[in-house]
């Protein structure tokens, strides 16, 4: 049986929150992996459907949960145009750096760098999500963007990508593109006559 009830609590970190059903006083526990087809994180005072269900202590928790009104098919062209063009910035990473270092205007050890932050990233985000899932001890996002910042950006956009993870928070979402821009800006200068004397100045 479908019920109707408004979100009145929601820990966007954990993930969890509570749904009051119209007409009643009783709370009901929702979790962020009961919503189908959610292609976005819920916000208070939505409307929401969804069946009961009894969680392993038998409590009675929401499942099959949906955003009212939401239109899938838009919010999922959205995220593959997102998707396209961070697998272009991406590329055009993997270009930059590959003809730098033909150049010898980069060392090997810049590629290598990015390489091993985007794994750590990657995995770091995965952990997360995994941690999300099952209520443990989170990683705090500012320790995600910071790795972001020091070249773990293309991690991160594949585990958006990927994983669906982290991928619709706007707050995180904004400073995540903030540190993609610092650390661009930040390879555009190393590459600037200037940065290439500050290379040759500390034998790089």
């Amino acid at each position: 049986m479908k019920f109707k009830g408004k979100l009145v609590q929601w820990d966007d970190d954990k993930g969890f929150g509570f749904i009051k059903p119209i007409g009643q006083q009783t709370k009901v526990f929702v979790h962020i992996k009961s919503f189908t087809h959610s292609q976005r994180r819920p916000q208070i005072n939505e409307t929401l459907t969804f069946t009961l269900a009894k969680d392993k202590q038998g409590r009675e928790s929401a499942n099959q949960v949906s955003i009212f009104g939401d239109k899938t098919p838009k919010t999922s062209s959205k995220s593959s145009s997102n998707g396209k063009l961070r697998g272009f910035l991406i590329l055009c990473l993997l270009i930059i750096l590959a003809v730098a270092v033909n150049q010898q205007r980069l060392p090997i050890l810049f590629p290598l760098i990015y390489l091993l932050m985007s794994v750590i990233t990657l995995i770091a985000y995965a952990m997360d999500k995994s941690a999300a899932r099952q209520g443990k001890w989170r990683t705090k996002e500012s320790t995600l963007q910071i790795m972001s910042l020091c070249g773990g950006w293309p991690g991160a956009l594949i585990a958006q990508n990927w994983l669906r993870h982290k991928s619709q928070k706007v707050s995180f979402r904004i400073t995540l593109w903030c540190t993609i821009a610092f650390n661009i800006a930040a390879l555009i200068w190393v590459l600037s006559p200037s940065g290439q004397t500050f290379l040759s100045q500390i034998n790089l």
